[in-house]
Protein backbone atom coordinates (compact mmCIF):
# COMPACT_ATOMS: atom_id res chain seq x y z
CA UNK A 1 0.00 0.00 0.00
CA UNK A 2 3.07 2.25 0.30
CA UNK A 3 5.93 2.93 -2.11
CA UNK A 4 9.22 1.10 -1.36
CA UNK A 5 11.13 4.34 -0.91
CA UNK A 6 8.54 5.66 1.54
CA UNK A 7 8.48 2.38 3.47
CA UNK A 8 12.27 2.46 3.90
CA UNK A 9 12.16 6.13 4.93
CA UNK A 10 9.68 5.44 7.74
CA UNK A 11 11.12 2.04 8.65
CA UNK A 12 14.65 3.43 9.08
CA UNK A 13 13.40 6.30 11.22
CA UNK A 14 11.35 3.87 13.31
CA UNK A 15 14.45 1.75 13.99
CA UNK A 16 16.35 4.91 14.87
CA UNK A 17 13.65 5.88 17.35
CA UNK A 18 12.86 2.56 19.00
CA UNK A 19 15.54 0.08 17.92
CA UNK A 20 15.17 -3.46 16.65
CA UNK A 21 13.62 -4.89 19.83
CA UNK A 22 10.03 -4.75 21.03
CA UNK A 23 6.58 -4.83 19.48
CA UNK A 24 7.14 -1.96 17.04
CA UNK A 25 10.12 -3.71 15.42
CA UNK A 26 8.13 -6.96 15.52
CA UNK A 27 5.38 -5.26 13.50
CA UNK A 28 7.90 -4.42 10.78
CA UNK A 29 9.40 -7.92 10.89
CA UNK A 30 6.01 -9.58 10.61
CA UNK A 31 4.64 -7.28 7.92
CA UNK A 32 7.77 -7.36 5.73
CA UNK A 33 8.84 -11.00 6.17
CA UNK A 34 6.09 -13.05 7.83
CA UNK A 35 8.89 -14.97 9.55
CA UNK A 36 8.15 -14.05 13.17
CA UNK A 37 5.20 -14.00 15.58
CA UNK A 38 2.59 -11.34 14.90
CA UNK A 39 3.19 -8.16 16.91
CA UNK A 40 -0.13 -7.74 18.74
CA UNK A 41 -1.52 -11.23 19.36
CA UNK A 42 1.89 -12.98 19.21
CA UNK A 43 0.41 -15.64 16.94
CA UNK A 44 2.96 -18.13 15.48
CA UNK A 45 4.63 -17.10 12.19
CA UNK A 46 2.78 -18.16 9.06
CA UNK A 47 5.94 -18.29 6.94
CA UNK A 48 4.51 -15.93 4.32
CA UNK A 49 3.79 -12.24 3.94
CA UNK A 50 0.47 -11.20 5.51
CA UNK A 51 -2.13 -9.64 3.24
CA UNK A 52 -3.72 -6.24 3.76
CA UNK A 53 -6.73 -7.76 5.54
CA UNK A 54 -4.43 -9.64 7.91
CA UNK A 55 -2.50 -6.47 8.69
CA UNK A 56 -5.70 -4.67 9.65
CA UNK A 57 -7.10 -7.63 11.59
CA UNK A 58 -3.91 -7.86 13.63
CA UNK A 59 -3.95 -4.10 14.26
CA UNK A 60 -7.51 -4.34 15.64
CA UNK A 61 -7.03 -7.51 17.71
CA UNK A 62 -6.76 -7.69 21.49
CA UNK A 63 -3.14 -7.64 22.59
CA UNK A 64 -1.37 -10.52 24.26
CA UNK A 65 0.47 -8.86 27.16
CA UNK A 66 2.56 -10.02 30.10
CA UNK A 67 0.05 -8.38 32.39
CA UNK A 68 -3.43 -7.11 31.47
CA UNK A 69 -3.54 -3.36 30.90
CA UNK A 70 0.21 -2.92 30.47
CA UNK A 71 1.90 -1.63 27.36
CA UNK A 72 5.44 -0.49 28.27
CA UNK A 73 6.51 2.43 26.13
CA UNK A 74 3.37 2.28 24.04
CA UNK A 75 4.94 -0.50 21.96
CA UNK A 76 1.67 -2.27 21.13
CA UNK A 77 0.09 1.04 20.23
CA UNK A 78 2.94 1.81 17.83
CA UNK A 79 2.81 -1.71 16.41
CA UNK A 80 -0.85 -1.12 15.57
CA UNK A 81 0.06 2.20 13.94
CA UNK A 82 2.77 0.52 11.81
CA UNK A 83 0.32 -2.10 10.53
CA UNK A 84 -2.41 0.46 9.81
CA UNK A 85 0.03 2.75 8.01
CA UNK A 86 1.43 -0.08 5.88
CA UNK A 87 -2.12 -1.08 4.96
CA UNK A 88 -2.91 2.49 3.88
CA UNK A 89 -5.50 3.05 6.62
CA UNK A 90 -3.48 5.62 8.54
CA UNK A 91 -2.19 8.85 7.02
CA UNK A 92 -0.10 9.94 10.01
CA UNK A 93 3.36 8.38 10.17
CA UNK A 94 3.80 5.71 12.88
CA UNK A 95 6.67 7.63 14.50
CA UNK A 96 7.30 9.61 17.64
CA UNK A 97 9.10 12.22 15.52
CA UNK A 98 6.52 12.39 12.76
CA UNK A 99 6.20 16.15 12.29
CA UNK A 100 8.47 17.56 9.54
CA UNK A 101 9.27 20.61 11.66
CA UNK A 102 9.75 18.68 14.91
CA UNK A 103 11.81 15.56 14.31
CA UNK A 104 13.40 15.39 17.74
CA UNK A 105 10.57 14.65 20.17
CA UNK A 106 12.49 11.46 20.98
CA UNK A 107 16.27 11.19 21.14
CA UNK A 108 16.04 7.69 19.73
CA UNK A 109 17.37 4.27 20.66
CA UNK A 110 20.87 3.42 21.86
CA UNK A 111 23.29 1.59 19.60
CA UNK A 112 23.01 -2.14 20.36
CA UNK A 113 26.73 -2.56 19.62
CA UNK A 114 29.57 -1.22 21.74
CA UNK A 115 31.70 1.49 20.20
CA UNK A 116 34.70 -0.87 20.02
CA UNK A 117 32.65 -3.38 18.01
CA UNK A 118 31.56 -0.72 15.52
CA UNK A 119 35.18 0.45 15.16
CA UNK A 120 36.30 -3.13 14.57
CA UNK A 121 33.78 -3.55 11.74
CA UNK A 122 34.99 -0.22 10.37
CA UNK A 123 38.46 -1.78 10.21
CA UNK A 124 37.00 -4.69 8.27
CA UNK A 125 35.27 -2.25 5.91
CA UNK A 126 38.58 -0.52 5.23
CA UNK A 127 40.04 -3.92 4.39
CA UNK A 128 37.14 -4.37 1.96
CA UNK A 129 38.29 -1.17 0.24
CA UNK A 130 41.50 -3.02 -0.63
CA UNK A 131 39.67 -6.16 -1.66
CA UNK A 132 37.33 -4.24 -3.98
CA UNK A 133 39.44 -1.45 -5.60
CA UNK A 134 38.13 0.82 -8.32
CA UNK A 135 37.83 -1.61 -11.27
CA UNK A 136 37.62 0.86 -14.13
CA UNK A 137 34.72 2.10 -16.22
CA UNK A 138 34.43 -1.04 -18.36
CA UNK A 139 34.71 -3.58 -15.52
CA UNK A 140 32.15 -6.37 -14.93
CA UNK A 141 29.11 -5.34 -12.92
CA UNK A 142 30.09 -7.53 -9.96
CA UNK A 143 33.46 -5.79 -9.57
CA UNK A 144 31.79 -2.37 -9.72
CA UNK A 145 29.14 -3.46 -7.22
CA UNK A 146 31.89 -4.65 -4.87
CA UNK A 147 33.67 -1.31 -5.07
CA UNK A 148 30.42 0.53 -4.36
CA UNK A 149 29.63 -1.81 -1.47
CA UNK A 150 32.99 -1.26 0.21
CA UNK A 151 32.74 2.49 -0.34
CA UNK A 152 29.23 2.81 1.11
CA UNK A 153 30.02 0.63 4.11
CA UNK A 154 33.16 2.59 4.91
CA UNK A 155 31.37 5.93 4.55
CA UNK A 156 28.60 5.12 7.02
CA UNK A 157 30.83 3.36 9.56
CA UNK A 158 33.39 6.18 9.48
CA UNK A 159 30.60 8.62 10.39
CA UNK A 160 29.20 6.28 13.06
CA UNK A 161 32.70 6.07 14.58
CA UNK A 162 33.07 9.85 14.59
CA UNK A 163 35.90 9.71 12.03
CA UNK A 164 33.95 11.46 9.26
CA UNK A 165 32.45 14.92 9.59
CA UNK A 166 29.13 14.22 7.87
CA UNK A 167 26.69 11.52 6.86
CA UNK A 168 27.07 9.74 3.51
CA UNK A 169 23.78 10.74 1.84
CA UNK A 170 22.33 13.91 3.32
CA UNK A 171 25.71 15.28 4.52
CA UNK A 172 24.24 15.62 8.01
CA UNK A 173 26.71 17.24 10.40
CA UNK A 174 26.64 16.58 14.15
CA UNK A 175 28.95 17.23 17.06
CA UNK A 176 30.82 14.04 17.91
CA UNK A 177 29.40 10.68 16.98
CA UNK A 178 25.89 10.68 15.48
CA UNK A 179 23.10 8.99 17.39
CA UNK A 180 21.33 6.04 15.80
CA UNK A 181 18.36 8.30 15.15
CA UNK A 182 20.55 10.92 13.45
CA UNK A 183 21.99 8.17 11.25
CA UNK A 184 18.45 7.11 10.31
CA UNK A 185 17.60 10.66 9.24
CA UNK A 186 20.68 10.83 7.01
CA UNK A 187 20.10 7.54 5.19
CA UNK A 188 16.30 7.56 5.05
CA UNK A 189 16.25 8.17 1.28
CA UNK A 190 18.66 5.33 0.45
CA UNK A 191 15.94 3.15 -1.07
CA UNK A 192 15.01 5.88 -3.55
CA UNK A 193 18.68 6.19 -4.51
CA UNK A 194 18.92 2.41 -4.86
CA UNK A 195 15.90 2.26 -7.15
CA UNK A 196 17.32 5.02 -9.37
CA UNK A 197 20.75 3.34 -9.51
CA UNK A 198 19.20 0.04 -10.55
CA UNK A 199 16.98 1.66 -13.16
CA UNK A 200 19.95 3.57 -14.60
CA UNK A 201 22.15 0.45 -14.72
CA UNK A 202 24.74 1.78 -12.25
CA UNK A 203 26.28 -1.18 -10.39
CA UNK A 204 28.60 1.04 -8.35
CA UNK A 205 25.73 3.19 -7.13
CA UNK A 206 23.64 0.09 -6.55
CA UNK A 207 26.35 -1.48 -4.39
CA UNK A 208 26.86 1.73 -2.44
CA UNK A 209 23.18 2.18 -1.63
CA UNK A 210 22.69 -1.48 -0.76
CA UNK A 211 25.71 -1.34 1.54
CA UNK A 212 24.55 1.82 3.30
CA UNK A 213 21.17 0.22 3.97
CA UNK A 214 22.66 -3.08 5.17
CA UNK A 215 25.17 -1.24 7.35
CA UNK A 216 22.44 0.77 9.02
CA UNK A 217 20.40 -2.39 9.64
CA UNK A 218 23.41 -3.90 11.40
CA UNK A 219 24.05 -0.73 13.40
CA UNK A 220 20.40 -0.79 14.51
CA UNK A 221 20.55 -4.46 15.51
CA UNK A 222 18.14 -5.61 12.80
CA UNK A 223 20.79 -7.62 10.93
CA UNK A 224 22.78 -10.05 13.12
CA UNK A 225 25.80 -10.08 10.80
CA UNK A 226 27.82 -6.97 9.83
CA UNK A 227 27.95 -5.82 6.19
CA UNK A 228 31.56 -6.97 5.87
CA UNK A 229 33.50 -9.71 7.62
CA UNK A 230 36.98 -9.87 9.14
CA UNK A 231 38.41 -10.94 5.78
CA UNK A 232 37.05 -7.88 3.98
CA UNK A 233 34.31 -9.80 2.17
CA UNK A 234 31.06 -7.96 1.58
CA UNK A 235 27.83 -9.59 2.71
CA UNK A 236 26.89 -10.13 -0.96
CA UNK A 237 29.91 -12.44 -1.38
CA UNK A 238 29.91 -16.00 -0.04
CA UNK A 239 32.55 -16.51 2.66
CA UNK A 240 32.38 -20.04 4.12
CA UNK A 241 34.21 -18.94 7.29
CA UNK A 242 32.17 -15.76 7.85
CA UNK A 243 30.71 -17.01 11.15
CA UNK A 244 33.57 -19.29 12.22
CA UNK A 245 35.23 -18.38 15.55
CA UNK A 246 38.50 -16.45 15.13
CA UNK A 247 41.33 -16.48 17.66
CA UNK A 248 43.62 -14.04 15.88
CA UNK A 249 42.74 -11.01 18.00
CA UNK A 250 43.92 -12.76 21.16
CA UNK A 251 47.09 -13.96 19.43
CA UNK A 252 47.83 -10.56 17.92
CA UNK A 253 48.54 -12.12 14.53
CA UNK A 254 46.70 -14.05 11.85
CA UNK A 255 46.94 -17.73 12.81
CA UNK A 256 46.02 -18.83 9.28
CA UNK A 257 45.85 -22.65 9.26
CA UNK A 258 45.53 -22.76 13.04
CA UNK A 259 42.36 -20.64 12.97
CA UNK A 260 38.97 -21.98 11.91
CA UNK A 261 38.08 -18.59 10.43
CA UNK A 262 41.33 -17.78 8.62
CA UNK A 263 42.74 -21.04 7.26
CA UNK A 264 41.54 -20.10 3.77
CA UNK A 265 41.77 -16.28 3.72
CA UNK A 266 43.82 -14.16 6.18
CA UNK A 267 42.00 -11.72 8.44
CA UNK A 268 42.99 -8.11 9.14
CA UNK A 269 45.99 -9.27 11.17
CA UNK A 270 47.47 -10.93 8.08
CA UNK A 271 49.01 -7.91 6.40
CA UNK A 272 51.79 -9.13 4.11
CA UNK A 273 50.63 -12.74 4.07
CA UNK A 274 49.76 -14.49 0.85
CA UNK A 275 46.12 -13.84 0.00
CA UNK A 276 45.98 -10.48 1.77
CA UNK A 277 44.57 -7.85 -0.64
CA UNK A 278 47.15 -5.09 -0.35
CA UNK A 279 46.62 -2.49 -3.07
CA UNK A 280 48.72 0.42 -4.27
CA UNK A 281 48.45 3.56 -2.20
CA UNK A 282 47.32 1.86 1.02
CA UNK A 283 49.14 1.00 4.21
CA UNK A 284 48.30 -0.60 7.51
CA UNK A 285 49.20 1.63 10.40
CA UNK A 286 50.29 0.32 13.78
CA UNK A 287 48.05 -0.47 16.68
CA UNK A 288 45.91 2.47 17.76
CA UNK A 289 46.93 3.61 21.21
CA UNK A 290 44.68 2.27 23.91
CA UNK A 291 42.56 0.12 21.57
CA UNK A 292 44.87 -2.59 20.28
CA UNK A 293 43.08 -2.58 16.94
CA UNK A 294 44.47 -2.44 13.42
CA UNK A 295 43.53 0.51 11.27
CA UNK A 296 43.85 0.77 7.52
CA UNK A 297 44.29 4.28 6.22
CA UNK A 298 43.81 5.48 2.69
CA UNK A 299 46.43 7.63 1.03
CA UNK A 300 45.68 10.39 -1.38
CA UNK A 301 44.80 9.26 -4.86
CA UNK A 302 43.76 5.70 -4.06
CA UNK A 303 40.04 6.12 -4.61
CA UNK A 304 37.99 6.88 -7.65
CA UNK A 305 35.72 9.83 -6.77
CA UNK A 306 31.99 9.28 -6.41
CA UNK A 307 29.25 11.82 -6.27
CA UNK A 308 26.44 11.66 -3.69
CA UNK A 309 24.48 9.25 -5.86
CA UNK A 310 27.36 6.79 -5.94
CA UNK A 311 28.23 7.51 -9.58
CA UNK A 312 31.77 8.13 -10.77
CA UNK A 313 32.38 11.76 -11.61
Amino acid sequence: MQRPGRIWNVFARSLGEQGAEGRTALAWWWALTGACPSPVTLSPPAGRLPGRGELLAEAEAAAELDRPGTDPGGQVMHARFVLQWLAGELDALPLWNAEPKNQHVSDGAEYPHARAEIEEVHDWALLARLRYPWPGDSAPDLASLGFGWAFGTTQLLAWACGEAAEGPLASTRVTGRPTLYQVSLDIRRAMTGLIHAREDGQPTGTGRMEAIMETFLWLAGWNPLPPVDRHGHGAFEDCPEREAPCGCDAAGRCLQGECAACWRVPCLHGLGLEGFPVGAGARLEGRAAGRGESRIRRTQGQDHPLDQGGVGE
